[in-house]
């Protein structure tokens, strides 16, 4: 029972530690988050299996324009 203890935990780290690599590598959104997982996911079995991952089109950033220079009182 104490083996099956430390595997469950061993398997929980494996787990958190794949999710907050996720998290950190391609966002905290749940949309960045479902996004990186199931990219990461493909890319393991493809290391796994001997297969090629295929690449997901890169996500372009979002550009916000520029607020106009605010005056400066007095000027």
């Amino acid at each position: 029972m104490r083996l099956l203890s430390k595997i469950l935990w061993f398997l929980a780290f494996l787990v958190a530690t794949f999710c907050w690599m996720v998290l950190f590598e391609h966002g905290f959104s749940v949309e960045s988050f479902t996004r990186g997982v199931s990219e990461e996911l493909k890319e393991m079995t493809a290391k796994v299996t001997g297969g090629t991952a295929v690449e997901s089109p890169a996500v372009e950033p979002v550009v916000t324009p520029e607020a106009p220079a605010a005056k400066k009182p007095g000027a």
